[in-house]
């Protein structure tokens, strides 16, 4: 299950509410929430096609197979109660090697009693090939931190 959402508005503007931007941050929220629930859902190869490929090479993966096989480990998506919610998405700057693009906290909530646990990651998301959005950075938050976007600038801007 590959995800191909249009890269609405992209036409230069800066994302601060000038015409597309609301479409921008949309279909890179969509995106991001796809990218995290293909995970939750053990779909390692939409996982994979979601990052690009400077992602994936940081986790050691030059192909999309190779990727699958690094990723497949069992995780939180062994749990079949993970819920997936998105931030607000927020324009940030390029920082080292990322380029520019969308910044949003995605949030992994399970409800297992035993383990109930919430993990936050604030991704970045740029425009890919194909008319699509990937995902070009993941941080994960620490419990202590805010999740809002002041946080998740900060956080992609560090790491």
């Amino acid at each position: 299950m590959a995800v191909t959402l249009p890269l609405a508005g992209c036409d230069g503007n800066d994302g601060t509410g000038g015409d597309g931007s609301k479409e921008r941050a949309a279909a890179a929220i969509e995106a991001a929430r796809a990218y995290q629930q293909a995970s939750v859902d053990q779909d390692w190869e939409a996982a994979c096609e979601a990052r690009t490929e400077r992602l994936r090479q940081s986790l050691g993966a030059d192909t999309i197979a190779e990727c699958v096989e690094i990723t497949s480990a069992p995780r939180l998506g062994d749990y079949p109660d993970v819920r997936v919610s998105t931030g607000e998405a927020i324009e940030v700057l390029a920082f080292g090697p990322h380029p520019a693009g969308i910044g949003l906290r995605v949030t992994l909530e399970s409800g297992v009693a035993a383990l109930g646990m919430t993990i936050h990651t604030a991704l970045r998301l740029v425009p890919g090939e194909r008319g699509t959005w990937l995902v070009d950075q993941a941080v994960n938050l620490s419990e202590t931190e805010s999740t809002g976007s002041k946080t998740v600038r900060a956080a992609l801007g560090r790491e």
